[in-house]
């Protein structure tokens, strides 16, 4: 059983032991919410599935529901919660079958679910652009094992802190935590990535009765291969992690080259942003605000590194509070509230500690990608 697979790997003791069989038994129970979403209107055939915060990250989803079928973006960190999201797709919004899955891009937490499509009743056609394919081709295996040993590590940080654990806070929080790694270790074990069926090079449009959804490509940015979704009809815009509400994720970015790419996905005649991560965007003020900031951060690295500061001297020059674009607009407390919302974090960590972590990784991936 769950409780006693759980129990046996935690070295802890039997008062955590007990702690994680009543947890798992609690959410073995039919009266606990299996929704993993939060799924809200964003035109009258468009929705966005906004992920609830997790111990493993998933993505937002965008759901076109089109006469006679749907079209899903992204699928997620792992199958089970890509079902999850059918799942509450077809209880909360249409019963139709989905006929397309996108991925945006290669990353995990947007293709890692794409096996539980190939489940589904009916022919589910994935479609990617010809580098995202690619990617998940090239590097989708060593991304899952990077992230079971990630969750690995992270499920005995939490058993340990659980054991030392005092308020029922404290205790709640990493009993999810323990349980929630675990469960993935054992899904993903064996795994092997889902490729797409469909790819195209700049711009394919899936042609439907009530809506069109163009799949576009414009130029590198989160990574080389990131695609949108727009749909003309509901002058919405779904840009995976190209545009978020997190600070931008540039580890396998192209950060020199992603204001340009904005630049040009902002030409689209869209009225809402439906983002990878984080709340829907009314208009474009959120898409120059990221924009405005990456260039303002390449600037300020270029120049670090042209005066001879190391990456150490660079992080310690370089806050939240000396960027413009972060401290005269309220893009810098946006993306705080953003994160402290959708990430899972301990009770009483300090959100600003979301911020400056993040900044401190962009200027570390911009440093290193101009040397």
């Amino acid at each position: 059983m769950l409780a006693q697979a759980i129990a046996a790997s935690f070295p802890a003791g039997i008062a955590v032991q007990a702690l994680l069989r009543a947890t798992a038994a609690r959410a073995q129970s039919a009266n606990v919410s299996r929704d993993l979403f939060d799924i809200e209107p964003a035109g009258k055939n468009a929705y966005l599935a906004l992920a609830k915060p997790a111990a493993m990250l998933n993505c937002n989803s965008t759901i076109f529901v089109d006469a006679d079928h749907i079209i899903i973006v992204d699928s997620h960190s792992k199958p089970s919660a890509a079902a999850a999201l059918v799942g509450q797709i077809r209880r909360q919004v249409s019963s139709k079958p989905v006929r397309y899955l996108v991925n945006t891009h290669f990353h995990y937490d947007h293709a890692q679910g794409n096996a539980a499509y190939r489940k589904l009743k009916g022919k589910v056609d994935v479609v990617a652009s010809i580098e995202t394919r690619h990617l998940i081709e090239e590097r989708g295996a060593k991304g899952v094992a990077s992230g079971i040993e990630q969750m690995k590590r992270r499920a005995e940080e939490a058993k340990e802190k659980l054991s030392m654990a005092r308020s029922a806070e404290d205790k709640a929080f990493y009993q999810r935590a323990a349980l929630e790694c675990e469960a993935f270790v054992r899904e993903m074990t064996g795994y092997e990535p889902e490729l797409p069926d469909i790819t195209f090079d700049r711009e394919l449009v899936l042609h439907g009765k009530r809506l069109d959804v163009h799949l576009v490509f414009r130029g590198r940015a989160h990574t080389a291969s990131d695609i949108c979704a727009y749909c003309p009809q509901e002058k919405v815009l779904s840009t995976g992690d190209l545009i978020v509400g997190f600070l931008p994720g540039m580890g396998d970015g192209f950060p020199s080259e992603w204001p340009a790419t904005l630049e040009e996905m902002g030409k689209l005649p869209f009225e809402r942003i439906l983002p990878g991560h984080g709340t829907m965007q009314a208009g474009r003020s959120r898409l120059d605000q990221m924009r405005i900031y990456i260039e303002e951060l390449n600037s300020v690295v270029e120049r670090a590194r042209k005066a001879g500061q190391s990456l150490e001297e660079t992080l310690r020059a370089v806050g939240p509070d000396s960027l413009r674009s972060l401290r005269e607009s309220d893009y810098g407390q946006f993306v705080m509230n953003t994160e402290a919302r959708f990430r899972f974090r301990a009770p009483r960590s300090d959100p600003r500690d979301l911020l400056v972590n993040g900044l401190r990784a962009n200027i570390t991936a911009i440093y290193q990608k101009l040397s």
